[in-house]
């Protein structure tokens, strides 16, 4: 099994950012974190001055926000509807991409075994054949070396850290205006 997982890393290459983050050495990569966090302060000291986080009067404070809002016409409801499309967006895009790379036949890599038990693992299309035989239509699938399959691997996109964050702060989100306004 582990042999067979081996063989479609290929597939999987690391991002060009990610080769980059790894040819830094200890050093560079503090410093580069240290940056980042100076950056995020130097972003929150105005934003905590205009009264982003309420404990200081200015333009940015949430009930000014929310006077605003109101003014413009904006309700409860209107509100839970924005979080609540957020949501499904969030929790849901990685399947609707699945589905549509899937239906049109990418991410597919070939299954072709050698004597090993190694599958081929190159990148394989879907093409539509008749057998001569009955007459049907059938897909059939054609890796860059030639093998011709009746069936493929497909490597479906998985939600990374990232998504699974945002998915979950639009729940919290909801569940705020829902139960708390």
């Amino acid at each position: 099994m582990y042999q067979t997982m081996e063989s479609f890393k290929t597939y999987e290459q690391q991002s060009p950012l990610r080769k980059w983050w790894n040819s830094r050495t200890f050093i560079q990569k503090r410093l580069i974190r240290l940056f980042m966090s100076m950056l995020v302060l130097v972003i929150c000291i105005p934003l905590y001055h205009m009264g982003l986080f309420g404990t200081v009067e200015g333009p940015l404070h949430p009930s000014r926000i929310g006077d605003n809002l109101a003014t413009m016409g904006v309700t409860k409801t209107h509100s839970m509807l924005f979080f609540l499309f957020f949501l499904i967006i969030a929790l849901t895009w990685n399947w609707i991409y699945n589905l549509v790379s899937h239906l049109s036949g990418a991410r597919l890599t070939c299954n072709k075994t050698d004597d090993e038990g190694k599958p081929c693992g190159a990148l394989a299309e879907r093409r539509k054949v008749v057998h001569r035989k009955t007459g049907e239509k059938a897909s059939q699938y054609v890796c860059a070396q030639g093998h011709k399959r009746p069936d493929a691997h497909f490597h479906p996109v998985k939600k990374g850290t990232f998504s699974n964050t945002l998915w979950v702060m639009a729940l919290v989100f909801c569940v705020i205006v829902f139960f708390m306004s």
